[in-house]
């Protein structure tokens, strides 16, 4: 089993890692990334292609793991020359789903990473008519669920969870604002930890510095929920717009 990714950052690093751990070959490139990403690649043992078009070219599954303003182009560039499993695992909306997907066709699986990547926790959904193909993945140490075998469906959950996750993210990243220049912060935290259990603490911090480090990324995940958002009615758009000013 051959498995390529087009992007190489913290969640093709991360599942590369688990892949290759349980016998599987992964192959990238590093063609045009940073000295960083070439000295990943080659840590982990990925084959280091010449280009993204010849990674398309030769793995079983191609799996896009970019950002979600560049996971429509590139899907529609790499996907449609691939003769084999397209898997995108970006945090985008339905829509943008659907727009690989047309140009893909058939071979197109849509992919959400619930959780944390790489943690005990997390799962891989898949849905689409190839999606129980994907399953395979399971034997290389990948936990994935099959939701459908529709298009979508997967994003649907994963969109839905990110309203939530990114909703409470924001939340917490004013208060703690405010604490902050309350000099209140630990007392927030100890107050708080009274009604939503020991685990808070930890929870909240890692919560806060994970959307720090991943605020550019965030935002335009914000932008893909309110997309998303637009096509029902009574919804509360202007309160997810003011959110994204938090990961700006």
């Amino acid at each position: 089993m051959i498995v390529g990714f087009l992007g190489f950052g913290e969640v093709a690093s991360t599942l590369s890692e688990i892949l290759i751990e349980d016998g599987c070959e992964v192959v990238s490139s590093s063609n045009g990334r940073s000295l960083k990403t070439l000295k990943l690649i080659k840590g982990l043992g990925v084959k280091d292609l010449n280009s993204f078009k010849e990674v398309a070219e030769n793995c079983d599954i191609l799996i896009s793991a970019n950002t979600p303003s560049k996971a429509v182009s590139i899907g529609k560039k790499y996907g449609s020359i691939a003769d084999n499993i397209f898997l995108d695992l970006n945090n985008i909306s339905p829509k943008s789903t659907k727009k690989i997907g047309d140009v893909v066709g058939e071979n197109f699986v849509d992919g959400a990473i619930i959780s944390k990547v790489g943690s005990d926790e997390s799962v891989i959904f898949l849905s689409g008519e190839k999606a129980e193909e994907i399953a395979i993945l399971d034997h290389f140490g990948l936990s994935v669920k099959v939701i459908s075998d529709k298009i979508g469906d997967a994003s649907k959950l994963k969109i839905l969870r990110s309203i939530y996750t990114k909703g409470v993210s924001a939340l917490l990243i004013e208060t703690f604002e405010i604490a902050k220049q309350l000099n209140l912060e630990e007392d927030l935290l100890n107050t708080l930890a009274i009604s939503e259990g020991d685990k808070f603490r930890s929870s909240s911090k890692s919560r806060i510095k994970n959307s720090i480090k991943h605020s550019r990324r965030k935002y335009e995940e914000v932008d893909e929920i309110i997309d998303f958002l637009k096509e029902f009615e009574n919804v509360n758009v202007e309160f997810i717009e003011s959110m994204k000013n938090t990961f700006k």
